[in-house]
């Protein structure tokens, strides 16, 4: 039996409900893989892994700083690596102050850092010394 509408006139058809049951889906399982046996059923634990804290600007200036006494090295066998050498001395001398001071015990990187600033340094001091030679020898000759 339907229940009466109000809104609905002489003409209009009744309405038509419908009984909705839940349906049930089948449980599954997350399945871990195994190398040999039945596979065992994962449980709901999550797994955390945890990386070693890392100071990008430190391990970039120790990279930039083996550029640079590579480049200012080779500069004398190929010459056009001894032209950018002193661009790679420049970035390790910034990356070395940044990670240097980002550097810490429990953050890592300090000694990267360090070690990128003192290659930076001695390639600039690479780069700088033959110019003073030379003006050096330049001066005395007038």
């Amino acid at each position: 039996m339907q229940p009466n509408n109000p809104n609905q006139g002489p003409g209009a058809p009744a309405p038509v409900y419908i009984q909705t049951a839940p349906v049930q889906q089948p449980i599954q399982q997350q399945v871990q893989p195994m190398m040999y046996g039945t596979p065992q059923a994962m449980s709901g634990q999550a797994i955390v892994i945890s990386q070693p804290p890392g100071n990008g600007m430190a391990t970039t200036s120790l990279i930039m700083g083996i550029l640079a006494i590579v480049c200012y090295g080779l500069g004398y066998l190929i010459c056009l690596t001894w032209f950018v050498g002193w661009l790679f001395a420049i970035l390790a001398i910034i990356f070395g102050h940044i990670g240097y001071s980002n550097g810490s015990p429990t953050n890592g990187g300090g000694g990267q850092g360090l070690a990128g600033l003192i290659m930076g340094y001695l390639t600039i001091i690479g780069y700088i010394l033959p110019f003073v030679f030379v003006g050096a020898l330049g001066a005395g000759a007038i």
